[in-house]
């Protein structure tokens, strides 16, 4: 079978062979058939012509004393002859072309870029929360949605953007980067929180009514928010600053030997869930006794080193049971000792400690221990 329909664009050389050639020539050029590179040979002529006239000249010459031999053909017509005969090979392309026009639309991969372990987690909890993992059928409106809540983890990132290109999910963004804003001095004096002694003042606003090296009580007014001028009129100034002072102080904390709380079992159980192609294909429900602490992976789903558009989620359930716990004496008591420094701390945050002095009594039922702290920190307080 030949399909020479399908050589309209070859170039075609043959011979033309039989009496008086002259005349077949004088023939196609009255039928405007276009003949190039004509050559004579001993029994007749060797020329070019287009394939679109191929059909044409034969016709013409067919009822003729003359024979047409095809020598040569260049062009794309064997290549299309021989899709022609496979049909197979331009469908099952066409089907391919289509396919990734189709699967391009899911989220094959996540690409997070720089971010270290605990923001990808963090990420990925967020993205989940949006529907989004591998496998997900992404739209321009989910992926708006899961930028404009990933923008708001402003503790995270200082920007963010999620571009989805090539069934791949990349993510850009910079770190945060924070930045202390002064608020407005109010018109509240500052008071001393703790008996001590003056050892730097540094108000930023108001007017200071103590001096370095003075001793001041707990209640004691350090920075006023006004003063009088030379006239008597009042001059009115919020009061903003810090008045560090050496501050002797003590704190008491009570541990019990016997007390119960949550302790990790040992026990724990993982529930997977398979996800293809934003379908759930598989699912494992969760046993109901197991309670405790849950963390939960997302792991991308591979055939061999083909990333697949799906992913296995697991979630892993560590059971805690609330658990008598028994102390030594020596375990209370550091306990207690570290309950004490707690205390210090969540009052003055910025304390720099200096000295301290320990009491410990061991009782039947509990220790108790009492430090007295010499430390440096700001007293300066709002009531």
């Amino acid at each position: 079978m030949k399909l020479t329909r399908l050589h309209a664009a070859d170039k075609l050389t043959f011979t033309l062979t039989g009496p008086e050639v002259q005349r077949a020539l004088t023939l196609a050029a009255l039928h405007e058939i276009r003949l190039l590179h004509i050559r004579a040979l001993p029994a007749g002529v060797q020329a070019q012509v287009a394939g679109v006239d191929w059909l044409r000249l034969q016709a013409l010459l067919q009822n003729g004393p003359w024979t047409l031999r095809l020598l040569q053909r260049r062009g794309p017509g064997g290549l299309l002859e021989r899709l022609a005969m496979r049909p197979g090979l331009p469908m099952g392309a066409a089907w391919g072309f289509l396919l990734v026009l189709f699967f391009s639309r899911f989220v094959w991969t996540i690409d997070f870029g720089p971010l270290d372990s605990e923001a990808q987690t963090r990420l990925r909890q967020l993205l989940a929360g949006q529907n989004i993992c591998e496998g997900t059928l992404l739209t321009q409106d989910v992926l708006a949605r899961a930028q404009t809540a990933a923008l708001q983890q402003s503790d995270l990132f200082g920007w963010i953007s999620l571009n989805f290109t090539g069934a791949r999910l990349f993510v850009e963004s910079t770190a945060a980067e924070h930045q202390t804003v002064e608020t407005v001095p109010t018109q509240s004096a500052l008071y001393a929180a703790a008996a001590g002694a003056i050892t730097a003042i540094e108000a930023e606003s108001g007017f200071c009514t103590v001096t370095v090296g003075q001793q001041v009580q707990a209640g004691d007014l350090l920075v006023d928010v006004q003063r009088l001028d030379r006239k008597g009129n009042p001059v009115v100034q919020g009061a903003s600053g810090r008045v560090l002072a050496r501050v002797e102080k003590s704190y008491h904390a009570t541990q019990s030997y016997y007390t119960t709380q949550a302790v990790l079992t040992g026990r724990s159980s993982t529930v997977q869930s398979w996800q293809l192609l934003g379908r759930e294909v598989y699912r494992e429900e969760p046993p109901a006794s197991c309670t405790g602490l849950t963390e939960e992976a997302w792991l991308p789903l591979h055939l061999g080193r083909v990333t697949l558009p799906g992913v296995l989620h697991q979630t892993t359930t560590r059971e805690t049971a609330d658990t008598p716990c028994h102390y030594s004496e020596t375990a209370a008591q550091a306990l207690a000792l570290r309950d004490c420094r707690a205390q210090l701390y969540r009052e003055f945050p910025d304390a720099v400690i200096e000295a301290e002095r320990r009491s410990t009594v061991a009782g039947d039922e509990a220790a108790e221990s009492t430090v007295t702290y010499i430390f440096c920190a700001n007293i300066a307080k709002k009531r």
